[in-house]
């Protein structure tokens, strides 16, 4: 019987070579059963490994995918189980967080996920992954996606938490080298041509405009300023284009005999 009993436990969890620990998802097994486990260990503030919570958060996706969102084979409400969610997106592990951002981005299927993970104040949570250290690449494109999830399941209900944090990677990400500022434009792009208020309240068309100049791949000017073209296109969006403040930067160097692209500049390189 303790023989027995060990190997249960051991095949319960194990370690493979990579020294990653697994936790085995049995699908056979009562849904509720199974995310009452997975919550559990993802909440848990001690006594769970980083690697184990890691594990735990693919068994949901897993889990989410074979099941689909449902509160009656789950047992839980969507609440509650945002709501542990939650605690994963404020965990010390890189990792960890990285894996809570794509177990939200499996859950927020339609416009009701959406807003109650927003009620929840989850978005500060992700714009906080996006602000933070550039070698954290992994977790930072995950909150990437899952902006861009939020913006195919309801643009119009897109936070302006995260929209800030977007333009500012947008705008400073150039000069510190940042390898995802482009994809943090292109997300400004997307999310303009579906809910330019947000993204004109928030300054990003400055921003689109701003990164015109910063930028010598003529594909990608192309599609910046085809984004502006669309705005002024239709009545109801060109109010958003500010004539005195975005089209003043793009046309300055063309204009302004005495224009500098930054202030450490030097005078010949604007010619």
């Amino acid at each position: 019987m303790a023989a027995s009993s060990i190997r249960s436990r051991a095949s319960r969890r194990c370690r493979d070579d990579g020294g990653e620990e697994h936790v085995p998802l049995d699908l056979c097994r009562d849904p509720a059963e199974n995310l009452l486990e997975i919550l559990k260990n993802v909440a848990k503030q001690q006594g769970v490994s980083p690697t184990c919570k890691l594990a735990h958060l693919n068994n949901f996706v897993k889990l989410l995918c074979s099941v689909g969102l449902s509160e009656e084979k789950l047992g839980f409400t969507l609440e509650e189980i945002i709501i542990c969610l939650r605690l994963a997106l404020l965990h010390e592990a890189k990792e960890v967080r990285a894996a809570g951002l794509r177990a939200l981005r499996h859950l927020i299927s339609d416009s009701c996920t959406l807003e109650k993970v927003l009620y929840l104040q989850v978005d500060y949570l992700i714009a906080r992954c996006i602000d933070i250290q550039q070698n954290n690449e992994g977790e930072r494109t995950q909150a990437l996606r899952l902006a861009r999830k939020m913006i195919t399941v309801s643009a119009l209900l897109f936070p302006s938490s995260v929209t800030n944090s977007l333009i500012a990677v947008g705008n400073n990400g150039h000069n510190e080298r940042d390898r995802l500022s482009r994809a943090c434009v292109a997300i400004i792009c997307e999310l303009a041509l579906k809910n330019p208020v947000v993204v004109a309240q928030a300054g990003g068309l400055s921003t689109i405009l701003k990164s015109v100049t910063d930028c010598q791949l003529s594909r990608i000017n192309e599609a910046l300023i085809t984004t502006i073209l669309h705005l002024l296109n239709h009545p109801h969006t060109r109010q958003f284009v500010r004539s005195d403040v975005e089209f003043e930067q793009i046309l300055a160097p063309y204009t302004d005999f005495h224009y500098r692209h930054n202030p450490d500049a030097e005078e010949g390189q604007s010619k």
